[in-house]
């Protein structure tokens, strides 16, 4: 009796575990959704190397971002782009060119760009 009640006791168990273990690791939708950072006010900074002082106006809709650039050169104009919690990822509003992923952390935007530093802080909100 007691080989028959193991026989049938470890796959249930093992079930058990599989199915606990299963429920343990997954997570309900709504935990998975960050809410996007606030981008909202006008930045000023510049890269690492400081040739130049760069100005974002940017105005914020949900993860959808619109706004202005200034003190990039050519990049000058019209920028769009998206937030997705603490990082934010730009373009001109043409569809042209795009910034890598950039952190967000309060008033301040941090990257790489063309492989230099980016520090941008918020002056206005």
């Amino acid at each position: 009796m007691t080989h028959t009640l193991t026989k049938v006791t470890l796959p249930l168990l093992g079930l058990l575990i599989a199915t606990l273990a299963g429920c343990a690791s997954s997570k309900s939708p709504s935990a998975s959704v960050a809410t996007p950072a606030n981008v909202n006010g006008t930045w000023t900074g510049g890269t690492a190397t400081g040739a130049r002082t760069i100005t974002m106006i940017l105005k914020q809709t949900g993860t959808t971002v619109t706004g202005n650039l200034t003190g990039a050169g050519t990049a000058d104009g019209p920028i769009e782009g998206t937030v997705d919690g603490n990082t934010i990822r730009l373009r001109e509003s043409s569809g042209y060119g795009s910034t890598p992923m950039l952190n967000v952390k309060g008033d301040q935007i941090t990257g790489t760009l063309g492989g230099t530093t980016l520090n941008l802080r918020r002056t206005t909100p």
